[in-house]
């Protein structure tokens, strides 16, 4: 489903040229629970962004279900975000002033996608905020502003999920919590691409990519 073929990301650091990716290579399978694991510098958020049509590489070649997007118009990569993939970040990025529900609904606005209450509703349930529909984040503990944030990921039927530190900010007992409802998300077809720092939580997804320096190791 993913498939990166020799890709190099360079950044521009004053005089500096940052190499953050250094000419990896890496397929990722339909239905596939990946996890990214390496030092802070060593490249995962960025491998991250590049997958999520959210950068473009320096060099290389991204392919999509076959569809090469390097080279592809923002317009074009909006339209792939939008039918394909689910962001879920280590910040919760809710807005303070909108309900559970309006947090769910929100990429739906974006892309002037009809409302479906039903669909919503299922998601709220599924993540296990059914009583805190019409609260507003801050009448919301961090784990349960995260489980927002992976009903909102989930909102346009992605056919994968990019989650860059979704336990980050959270205690063990909440970080258990979240693993276990990407899981069971897996279990459903969803593909995941986790970031994280947690080498335990590694350990359970079915394949692990270690990174150092922009480099697979």
């Amino acid at each position: 489903m993913i498939e990166l073929i020799s890709v190099e990301k360079i950044y521009q650091r004053g005089s500096e040229k940052v190499r953050a990716l250094k000419g990896i290579s890496l397929d990722i399978e339909r239905g596939e629970f990946v996890s990214i694991v390496g030092p802070s510098g060593s490249g995962k958020t960025t491998m991250l962004h590049l997958i999520g049509c959210l950068d473009k590489p320096t060099s290389g070649i991204i392919k999509i279900d076959n569809t090469e997007i390097e080279h592809m118009s923002e317009k074009e990569l909006v339209a792939i975000r939008r039918k394909k993939i689910g962001y879920i970040f280590q910040q919760f990025y809710l807005i303070p002033g909108l309900t559970v529900f309006e947090n769910i609904q929100l990429p739906l606005t974006f892309s002037r996608t009809k409302v479906n209450r039903e669909r919503i509703l299922d998601l709220v349930h599924l993540v296990g905020l059914s009583g805190r529909v019409n609260h507003k984040p801050n009448q919301l503990s961090g784990g349960e502003m995260q489980r927002v944030a992976i009903a909102r990921a989930l909102v346009n039927n992605p056919e994968f999920i990019l989650a860059d530190e979704p336990t980050g900010n959270l205690d063990t007992e909440n970080s258990e919590k979240i693993f276990s409802l990407l899981a069971e998300l897996n279990n459903k077809g969803i593909a995941i691409v986790l970031v994280t720092h947690n080498p335990e939580l590694a350990l359970r997804t079915k394949k692990t990519i270690r990174l150092k320096d922009g480099l697979i190791v």
